[in-house]
């Protein structure tokens, strides 16, 4: 299953109907419990943007191998907000401008049945999903979460859903989740049989557990001072020489063939360069999860092994600086709650004198770690004590194994794919890898211009190494040619 834009989703044409929460004014009340840190920012960001605040989403794409029941459809939506508090509640301003929640009970939602178009073209149906979904979801405007359907045109067994949420009610493992979820509710439904989903505990009360979390940090807390040694390991003769740590300069900046094993579309004016590709497939991967056992290590060590040797043989430089997102869900109450779930980690790969990738694997693995344990505090507070930017710019790397998800074997048959909107063009990099059933995979977000070409060289000669590894079996560090103009 691949993370792309849901321009790079291969929509069928059909008829398109949205399943649109709704709820009385009267049943909303005000909510005492605060909002995450991360929940709190996004919305004072929607409200600073005002009118300009567009195409801001995740989501998610999957078939349902029967035919479209209205009624069913209607029931497994009036359902999955029943189980997650999170899509119950929201936002409002008082007279002196803060945000306070506001909730629903379980009850209070009904699903307004909205038909988009009928027999619609795959173009048609992407333009008009894709603008409802930019102009519909927003941290300040419920509901944050909304779903269409296309009854395809060339089968009657099945029928496609899609999802598009703000962040503040949804992160990665959501999306995923989801798709057992509601396919599991729609059976239910349609068959008037028990759903057999286990239930969660609530967002809501996570957020306000985290903001109690965040009033005990002081500056003597170990996860302070890791981050305060993170910042200043930045060197300024670096390839990465600011404290947070950005997208690395390279050795050369002469001209180079645009990659040819990548997917990539340039976005409309504005936006993000956005790219996904598959790195290795099954046999790969399974080969090199087998090589980096052997070497005394796992397969994300081996990942960010050759993430070093990619920035080596690019900069000139093994040391690589960037952030991590990790999930926090530290209990099993959190489980698969909807919610956005998610902290960040600084992570400094150093391959410590290494020379090829079986001596640096291990080294690097361990680098990897060296500042895991500040991931139980969050970082607002944290940058709040030491000068930091709670919502920082930079070089984001994210490694996912979803192979064991609920459901995973089906992926691939149900055209399932986890999405994201357009994104405001601005110098963040993000790489998110993720290894599934099918093999690895790499979705990039990056912006356009010249970085665009010295990302795509970064992801080729990633891809290059990796294949590399597994067909030689070891792989020497290299430094950069400068001034060479071959392809990489």
């Amino acid at each position: 299953m691949e993370y792309t834009e849901l321009a790079d989703y291969p929509l069928p044409g059909g008829d398109l109907t949205a399943w649109v929460p709704e709820a009385p004014t009267a049943r909303w009340s005000d909510d005492p419990r605060r909002l995450s840190y991360m929940h709190l920012e996004h919305a004072h960001r929607a409200s600073a943007e005002g009118d300009a605040w567009y195409s801001q989403w995740i989501g998610t794409a999957f078939l349902i191998e029967r035919p479209l029941d209205r009624a069913a459809m209607d029931a497994t939506m009036r359902r999955w907000y029943e189980r997650h508090e999170a899509f119950r509640t929201s936002v409002r301003f008082d007279d002196a401008g803060e945000l306070h929640r506001i909730t629903l009970p379980a009850d209070a939602v009904s699903i307004a049945e909205r038909p988009m178009g009928t027999g619609l073209s795959s173009t048609e149906v992407f333009e008009q999903m894709n603008e409802y979904f930019n102009t519909t979801v927003s941290p300040l405007r419920w509901p944050h979460c909304t779903a269409v359907t296309v009854e395809l045109a060339d089968r009657d067994d099945a029928f496609l859903v899609v999802f598009g949420a703000d962040h503040t009610v949804m992160d990665a493992y959501t999306q995923v989740f989801a798709i057992k979820e509601l396919t599991a509710l729609y059976e239910s439904a349609a068959t008037d049989t028990p759903d057999g989903l286990a239930d969660f505990g609530s967002y809501v009360d996570f957020s306000d557990a985290e903001r109690e979390l965040g009033d005990q940090i002081r500056e003597t807390d170990e996860a302070v001072a890791g981050w305060s040694r993170f910042f200043s390991s930045a060197r300024a003769d670096s390839t990465q020489p600011t404290p947070m740590p950005a997208f690395p300069a390279f050795a050369s900046d002469a001209s180079r063939e645009r990659p040819t094993i990548t997917a990539s579309r340039e976005p409309d004016t504005g936006f993000q360069a956005t790219l996904s590709s598959w790195l290795l497939d099954a046999e790969q991967t399974a080969a090199f999860h087998a090589l980096c056992k052997d070497a005394g290590a796992n397969m994300q060590a081996g990942i960010y092994t050759a993430l070093s040797m990619t920035a080596s043989s690019l900069t000139g430089s093994g040391e690589l600086r960037f952030l991590n997102p990790i999930h926090t869900r530290s209990e099993l109450k959190w489980g698969e709650a909807a919610g956005w779930f998610v902290g960040i980690i600084p992570v400094h790969l150093r391959p410590q004198g290494a020379t090829t990738f079986r001596e640096a694997i291990t080294r690097v693995g361990s680098s990897a770690g060296d500042y895991k344990h500040v991931g139980a505090a969050p970082f607002a507070p944290i940058a709040d004590l030491i000068g930091g930017d709670t919502t920082p710019p930079g070089l984001v790397v994210s490694y996912i194994d979803l192979r064991h998800g609920e459901g995973a074997e089906l992926w691939d048959a149900r055209a399932a794919r986890v999405l994201r909107s357009s994104t405001r063009n601005a110098d963040e990099v993000y790489f998110w890898i993720n290894r599934v059933p099918a093999g690895t995979n790499i979705s990039s977000r990056f912006p356009t211009g010249a970085q665009a070409d010295s990302v795509h060289r970064f992801i080729s000669t990633f891809h290059r190494i990796l294949t590399t590894v597994i067909a030689e079996g070891d792989l020497a560090y290299e430094l950069p040619v400068v001034g060479s103009t071959s392809s990489t």
